[in-house]
């Protein structure tokens, strides 16, 4: 058996299957009618538009590459409006053209605003929005609950009130809305309440078998997948595509993976896959209602043996052996598949007479076939794939990744997709590492006057980050810093303990709000840090990226040091392996391309200014900063923090005398 990722609806299909044909191209799309839309569509903006030169360079660029199916590298710089960019070509060219994203915000944007409001000027154009099963309300399950069903967790354990409550407001809510699509509801949903009204592919009784598949909202969601000319999904749903040998998504021979610096990363992961304690628990406590007494004794064994191999995971990530699998390890994971095969067995032969025991039948089956998958791919790593254990949370998992995802990619993806590969900020690797060659990057620059709104501040005397002093001197720098800023301020860390131990000195001596991650959702704490034009927010790797906060609100974003993938890092020392230059080509690129997205959180419209502060003196005195540079804003830079203060009390509307500071 092979494995596939969750979202992949046909777990038993080879992942060597046919791609879609290059028949479908359409005509060849027409450079100046593409730049005569582009002005047609800005200006009809609200308050109207503006001519982008960067713009349109990258119009051309991209009506170019899909009339002569050539892949296309762009990083397009903080401004360029690299969206309608790509949208406008993608809208005339006569065929599909599905567009990934990495992140959430990007996605909701591009469904909601920027792609509809293409598609208004272009008549025949179709947009839609696709996302993966689970995120989508299951209308079988709403409607076994109204039958009056009692709500239980998946173990049979009675539903907490906050949580009961929660469902109830979802099933009301499933006759009001038209889409399912669990991300629009108004509140923040508990985990446990949307896993127990979705299902993920392997749950599903799919449209055929299913008495609400007719109206199924996911079946829906594919259907108009079908009909469209702009296809919408995020990065994760593409990679799991490809996985299933190419069955999740309608035929199609153009891409545009915007965000695409992730790609590279989030194919490793998901062309690959994950294995944790919890999910041999779960198949154990799903399936144990369901079996007769010999089924449920296995159902024990194999709940006992995912406790066993949690320790045995945990005994061997101590001792510092992060690759491969130690001999207990192997032997409860051979224990934990014959317990798991004799299950599945079990759980094909039962012939539930009601449609409600079908359904909790597949609801168990499905996991416990795709676990079955996954413990076979752990027990048989192939060649250019890393087994290593990582620490999730309280417990280790086996994770499986694709060292190299270029020879994949090249062989299952290429020969029948064109892409357009575009970002902020793209690695001249990623080409390369991607399966495409020796490909060159175009780049737009931002059409934002750095050079006169923005200035990089590195200290002085700031100790080394191992050095025991470091992270006394970084609160000192921060405490002052934000204090002439007046809050304002996004402070970016590469670790969520140092984050949080920060987080706690500086508030203690600021009169201003600060705000952490992980005390609210996400939404919530970027939502709170707009509207508090005197707050902090102190965040780790999500908000590196895809925060846009307005000049009122943010002033200065920090930075405790330079973002190099952690000593020890399996993936990274396997890369580096296959490398003659590791650092230049694996860990330099990769940090620069971080350091220049969280720069990049700094300056977002034409009228915002502010300082970057990294407080990590490498960017000022190591050998490779000249690199660094490179890549990016021309930002006027200084070590003087009087100078910087000075600054940021001018920027907050203090009349300072800033005479002095160089420019």
């Amino acid at each position: 058996m092979q494995s596939f990722d969750p979202d992949d609806e046909t777990p038993d299909l080879d992942d060597g299957g046919e791609g879609p044909s290059r028949q479908l191209r359409g005509d060849n799309v027409d450079v100046e009618r593409a730049l005569a839309l582009l002005d047609a569509i800005t200006d009809d903006l609200p308050g109207g538009g503006e001519n982008r030169e960067g713009q349109r360079e990258m119009v051309r660029r991209v009506a170019t590459s899909l009339s002569t199916n050539q892949h296309l590298v762009v990083e397009a710089g903080t401004g360029v409006g690299k969206s309608l960019a790509y949208l406008v070509p993608a809208a005339l060219s006569g065929a599909r053209v599905v567009v990934a994203t990495a992140t959430k915000n990007l996605q909701d944007q591009l469904a909601l605003k920027d792609a509809p409001h293409v598609a208004r000027h272009v008549p025949g154009v179709r947009v839609a929005v696709l996302k993966g099963k689970q995120n989508y309300l299951c209308r079988n399950r709403v409607s076994s609950l109204a039958g009056g069903a009692q709500f239980a967790l998946d173990d049979g354990t009675a539903v907490p009130k906050n949580v009961s409550d929660q469902m109830r407001r979802i099933v009301r809510w499933a006759g009001e809305t038209t889409s399912g699509d669990l991300d629009e509801l108004p509140f923040e949903v508990d985990a446990r309440a949307r896993r127990a009204l979705s299902v993920t592919p392997q749950e599903c009784l799919h449209r055929s078998k299913c008495p609400q598949g007719p109206t199924c909202f996911a079946e829906v969601a594919k259907d108009r997948a079908e009909e469209s000319s702009v296809l919408i999904v995020n990065a994760h749903l593409y990679a799991s595509h490809l996985a299933s040998g190419s069955m999740l998504l309608p035929a199609h021979e153009y891409v545009v993976f915007d965000e695409a610096h992730e790609i590279l990363d989030i194919f490793a992961t998901l062309l690959g896959t994950s294995l944790h304690p919890t999910r041999l628990r779960a198949v154990a406590l799903g399936a144990r209602p369901l079996l007769g007494p010999e089924g449920q004794s296995r159902c024990d064994s194999l709940h006992a043996g995912a406790d066993r191999l949690a320790t045995a995971l945990a005994a061997q990530y101590e001792r510092g052996e992060l690759t491969g699998l130690d001999e207990v390890v192997a032997r409860e994971l051979g224990s934990a598949n014959e317990a798991l095969s004799a299950i599945v067995e079990e759980l094909r032969d039962l012939e539930p007479p009601t449609a409600e025991g079908e359904f909790r039948k597949v609801r168990s089956l499905g996991p416990a076939i795709h676990v079955a998958n996954d413990l076979e791919r752990v027990n048989r790593v192939r060649e250019g794939e890393l087994l290593f254990l990582s620490r999730r949370e309280r417990e280790v998992s086996l994770e499986l990744s694709l060292v190299d995802v270029g020879p994949r990619l090249a062989d299952t993806l290429w020969p029948t997709v064109s892409a357009v590969l575009t970002s902020a900020t793209i690695p001249d690797t990623l080409a390369r590492d991607l399966g495409l060659g020796e490909l060159a990057v175009t780049r737009v620059a931002s059409p934002f006057n750095y050079r006169e709104h923005a200035w990089l501040y590195v200290p002085e005397g700031v100790p080394e980050r191992n050095d025991p002093g470091a992270e006394a001197a970084i609160i000192e720098e921060l405490v002052a810093l934000i204090s002439a800023a007046g809050g304002r301020t996004l402070a970016l860390f590469t670790n969520r303990a140092v984050m949080g131990r920060v987080a706690d000195a500086v508030a203690a001596r600021l009169d201003t709000d600060v705000l952490v991650q992980g005390t609210l959702s996400r939404g919530r704490l970027i939502e709170e840090f707009r509207n508090n034009t005197s707050a902090s927010l102190f965040a780790v790797t999500s908000f590196w990226q895809g925060v846009d906060v307005p000049g009122h609100s943010l002033s200065l974003v920090t930075i405790d040091r330079l973002p190099f993938a952690v000593p020890g890092d399996p993936l990274a020392e396997a890369r580096r392996d296959r490398s003659t230059r590791p650092f230049m080509e694996v860990d330099l690129p990769r940090a620069t391309m971080l350091l220049a997205q969280g720069v990049g959180r700094l300056i977002r419209t034409r009228e915002d200014r502010g300082v970057v502060a990294v407080l990590d003196t490498r960017l000022a005195t190591a050998r490779y900063r000249s690199v660094i540079f490179e890549r990016l804003p021309p930002m006027r830079r200084t070590r003087d923090r009087a100078h910087v203060e000075a600054l940021l009390r001018e920027l907050r509307g203090e009349k300072v005398d800033l005479d002095g500071i160089p420019n």
